[in-house]
């Protein structure tokens, strides 16, 4: 694609926002960023340096001609005003994801769901290199995909989120990978039907001579394959299917994966026991990148060799350290009510201290209630939600003496503490984001790591 002397406006001053700069300016385009805080960024003098126009806290007039294409940051809704009058006006709308796969040529492996996408991004990642492939491993994930345009890469894994997915009109992955649909971002998306209309766009553009991995025992997930012109295969931890990816019903839970010409039985990849993440919600992970994995022709014997070793990814179900018998997980991601149903089912009956809370986004605690009396024998509430959350909590019947209110992550982490005996483990699991207190869910679980390892030092 040729932009060289384009006239672009970006949307979005964040780390997204600044990239399409970056990569923008490289091609000679004469580039407004705008962003609608009037506070002014670090990166401004450098980007301004270089040749953009900063736009900040002012929204820039437009109308048809103004600039020939948009490129707009996954945090902006594409109902924000200046988005709707770029699209009013006829200016494409492209999101960072749109614009980075218009450069691409190598394959896209695009994985997508409410949770694991980090895990089973990184997963993916590891097979392919252990194959002795050259892979790029980003996108939501923390490296935008910008930033990988015209490095040597033989594939291009991608973790997507509905965001993103919204401003796509050419990308065509390779491997499309669906891992769940719960509720999540209905703030933005309205219903679970606009959500999953997000998140269908990646397999909607697909061509037909692609892929696209379904995640069997989601319904929501698995009615995708009549939205798709690529071709599905399924994975299950619950179902035997016949085509790819199942768990059979023998004492070692033998995961096998058949294609249409494989011999009646499937090829076995490994023993569900043998694989390193903990939790059943991991082994569909595992489930989803053998699917992906194989169809890209990648051997068996490297995908169970690495899911021996694979253990799982920063501020996901993270063990800290263990103190006085007192373990400490860090489960940062954790930042909507599903993602802590499956964290909490990962441990089975250890009696766990959880830590929550944060800035809700449109979900429901009444179910998030449900797990905390059957899983948890204390509750440390923090943040925005805290009240919420003990609201569903005492709904279920937990008892209203053993929730706890911090005022901040330190005083959680010297409560926990003193409510965790020999054999607990104090969970740190949000179900919210992280904004009310915290830059991100890293900038969160960063702090929880740096407070738990003071403790052994104290």
């Amino acid at each position: 694609m040729n932009i060289e002397n384009a006239n672009v406006i970006v949307l979005g001053a964040g780390r997204s926002g600044v990239s399409a700069v970056r990569f923008l300016l490289d091609k000679n385009c004469s580039v407004t960023l705008y962003d609608g805080s009037p506070v002014k960024k670090p990166v401004y003098d450098e980007l301004a340096a270089a040749g953009c126009v900063i736009a900040a806290g002012e929204r820039p007039e437009v109308k048809a001609g103004s600039y020939d294409f948009a490129v707009i940051s996954p945090g902006i809704p594409l109902s924000d005003p200046l988005a709707a009058a770029l699209k009013e006006a006829g200016i494409p709308v492209w999101g960072e994801l749109e614009l980075a796969s218009r450069f691409i040529t190598a394959p896209i492996i695009g994985i997508t769901g409410t949770n694991g996408k980090t895990t089973t991004t990184t997963l993916i990642g590891e097979i392919l290199k252990n194959d002795g492939f050259n892979v790029f491993v980003g996108g939501n994930i923390g490296v935008p995909l910008l930033d990988s345009v015209g490095g040597d890469y033989d594939y291009y894994v991608v973790e997507m989120s509905s965001f993103q997915l919204e401003t796509i009109e050419t990308l065509d992955a390779e491997v499309a990978v669906y891992l769940n649909l719960t509720p999540d971002h209905l703030d933005r998306h309205g219903d679970m039907a606009g959500y999953l209309d997000a998140k269908a766009r990646l397999t909607e553009k697909q061509s037909p001579e692609r892929f696209v991995v379904l995640n069997y025992d989601d319904e929501a997930i698995r009615s995708l394959h009549e939205r798709t012109a690529a071709t599905p295969f399924f994975f299950s931890r619950k179902s035997q299917l016949y085509f790819g990816a199942t768990v059979r019903r023998n004492r070692e839970r033998t995961i096998v994966f058949r294609l249409p010409d494989d011999d009646p039985w499937g090829r076995i990849v490994i023993n569900a026991d043998e694989i390193r993440l903990p939790g059943p919600h991991n082994l569909e992970n595992a489930l989803a990148a053998i699917t992906a994995c194989r169809l890209l022709n990648v051997p068996a014997n490297v995908i169970a060799d690495t899911l021996r070793t694979f253990t799982g990814v920063e501020h996901r179900l993270e063990d800290v350290l263990t103190l006085k018998g007192v373990r400490y997980v860090n489960d940062s991601k954790a930042t909507n009510p599903d993602s802590v149903y499956k964290a909490l089912d990962s441990f089975d009956d250890t009696p766990i201290v959880l830590i929550a809370g944060g800035r809700n986004k449109g979900n429901s605690f009444d179910v998030l209630g449900e797990y905390i009396r059957e899983h948890c024998k204390e509750l440390v509430l923090i943040g925005e939600a805290a009240a919420d959350i003990a609201a569903g909590a005492e709904k279920a019947g937990f008892e209203k003496d053993r929730i706890h209110f911090a005022d901040d992550m330190a005083d959680a982490v010297a409560r926990s503490a003193a409510l965790a005996e020999d054999g607990d483990i104090v969970l740190l699991s949000p179900a919210n984001a992280s904004f009310d207190q915290f830059s991100s869910y890293e900038h969160r679980g960063e702090v929880f790591k740096d407070l738990v390892r003071a403790l052994a030092k104290a």
